[in-house]
């Protein structure tokens, strides 16, 4: 799903809550991301989601939250992948105009990254080299759970049981940070 579809989505399950936000915390979120879903739109959302004034009757707000998330950090990586490309073909543009003016300029480069990460790849080298990471300021921290974070998860969400089925409780903590803004997502 893209974003456009998941804030449809949750638009829509919101517009069949009971929640009560007497501070209209949420109503002015909505009021932002209907008119145009960006990264600070969607974080500002998720805030109004997550606000302690909003009385999240049925846990529809908090469902509508868990699927929010997902997609800031998506924004997240998308906008220092996008950082990434823009700084490479900036490089590789200078590196042309270089060869233009010394044809040999070829000759004495240093070819480190002849092309640049695949989306995937630059995240799996974020999660894994140190310097990688810090260059492009994106730090991904993947780490299992331990009983006692978990249970405290489980006692903390009760509004996410869906009556008969249980509440899923997750194993993994995701954290993103970026340009000093950090994400946490469970899985």
């Amino acid at each position: 799903m893209n974003k456009e579809e998941i804030i449809k989505e949750v638009i829509s399950i919101l517009d069949t809550s009971d929640y009560v936000d007497p501070a209209e915390h949420l109503y002015d979120g909505l009021k932002q991301i209907k008119r145009e879903i960006t990264y600070s739109t969607v974080h500002d959302f998720l805030w109004a989601l997550e606000s302690s004034t909003v009385i999240d009757v049925d846990g529809k707000v908090a469902e509508c939250a868990k699927k929010i998330k997902p997609l800031l950090a998506d924004m997240t990586i998308d906008e220092a992948y996008e950082n990434y490309l823009q700084h490479y073909y900036d490089e590789y543009n200078e590196e042309q105009k270089k060869i233009q003016k010394n044809p040999l300029y070829w000759m004495e480069m240093e070819y480190t990254n002849i092309r640049p990460y695949p989306k995937g790849e630059f995240i799996n080298k974020c999660k894994t080299d140190t310097e990688f990471s810090e260059k492009w300021e994106l730090k991904i921290e993947e780490r299992e759970l331990t009983w006692d974070e978990s249970n405290e998860y489980y006692n903390n969400h009760q509004s996410l049981k869906v009556p008969y089925l249980g509440l899923k409780v997750p194993t993994r903590l995701i954290t993103i940070t970026y340009n000093d803004k950090t994400i946490e997502s469970y899985e």
